[in-house]
């Protein structure tokens, strides 16, 4: 009876595919990347290469696959997280805290996090691609130290302008003028900004841009 259950493929079909970690991707979108189908059977089911074709997804940071006798596929995945959008040629790209590319924002569509923008010797960009620019990283490490700070409860950001690592331009719905940052240090600059602001009761008279890259010497005009 063994001998026979062994050898016969019907009776180790898979018939169940588990998933755990499914967040922003749904399982299906999984399940036609992993390619299991109801015609194949455990022991053919190879993790490895199962585990390969998911971690093309562009939103797969880490996939694990294992087989549950008689009938099971397990799939693990941790899912990369959206926090920046990058804006090249009139597209926006969503991207992860690594610069990697998770896919192109369809138009009219709000992308997750900053929209970052004019980032140099930045061409056309694919899903799956990572983006290597000291400049980009910048940006976002300004964008934790403001966005981690109450006054940003007060503020919409609209862009930042990431031009260089000394040239990064924060635009906010609720101000006329642009905000300049760079250099580095930016948790101090955005204490100072806060401080500024409370002082000034939110009435800066400034018109062009309030600059805050030069310590202590805050510029106004």
């Amino acid at each position: 009876g063994v001998f026979k259950y062994v050898l016969e493929p019907t009776t180790l079909r898979v018939k169940h595919v588990l998933f755990d970690g499914t967040n922003v991707l749904s399982e299906q979108q999984v399940l036609e990347a992993a390619h299991i189908t109801d015609t194949d059977t455990i022991r053919s089911v190879k993790p490895e290469e199962v585990r390969a074709r998911v971690m093309k997804l562009p939103y797969i940071r880490e996939c694990s696959v294992t087989r549950s006798f008689p009938s099971t596929i397990i799939i693990r995945i941790v899912e990369r997280i959206p926090v920046a959008a990058l804006m090249v040629n009139n597209h926006v790209y969503e991207i992860d805290r690594e610069g990697t590319v998770l896919r192109e924002v369809p138009p009219l569509a709000p992308p997750n996090g900053p929209l970052v923008t004019n980032l140099p010797d930045l061409g056309a960009l694919t899903p799956g691609q990572q983006v290597k620019n000291g400049t980009l990283q910048k940006a976002l490490e300004l964008w934790d130290a403001f966005s981690s700070d109450p006054l940003a409860k007060e503020f919409t950001l609209s862009e930042i302008s990431a031009q260089a690592d000394s040239m990064l331009y924060m635009y906010f719905n609720e101000l006329p003028y642009e905000t300049r940052w760079g250099r580095s240090d930016f948790a101090t600059q955005v204490r100072r900004f806060n401080m500024l602001w409370r002082e000034k009761g939110g009435k800066l008279p400034c018109i062009e841009y309030l600059d805050m890259r030069f310590d202590n010497d805050i510029v106004c005009k």
